[in-house]
């Protein structure tokens, strides 16, 4: 659950990042700004940032080093905005799961 519970504060992070920011100067954030604010390692922050991305929640300026995936300029997407303005979006697209082996319980039953 631990992963589902940062990805809803990455994007709430992003989302009042963007509310506050005036229009002409919205701006991507930093992944070190990120990583700092939400006491998180990089590596759980890229990969969540990764599964944002993929769903299309946050956008970002990315560029490759040496095969190492770089997030650069991160900012919420417009079906990210959705997201966070409707509880409903939320549950369906970063639903809470008390247990990820429940599943598995039940189709062994």
């Amino acid at each position: 659950m631990r992963h589902q519970i940062l990805r809803r504060a990455i994007l709430q992070l992003l989302y009042q990042r963007a509310v506050e920011a005036p229009p002409s100067l919205i701006a991507g954030v930093e992944t070190r700004e990120i990583v700092l604010q939400l006491d998180i390692t990089v590596q759980e922050f890229a990969f969540n940032a990764l599964y944002l991305d993929g769903k299309g929640l946050i956008t970002n300026d990315r560029s490759s080093h040496v095969g190492d995936l770089q997030f650069n300029a991160i900012m919420i997407t417009p079906a990210g905005i959705d997201v966070i303005e409707n509880p409903d979006h939320m549950e369906r697209m970063i639903p809470l799961t008390r247990h990820a082996g429940t599943r598995n319980r039940r189709l062994k039953s």
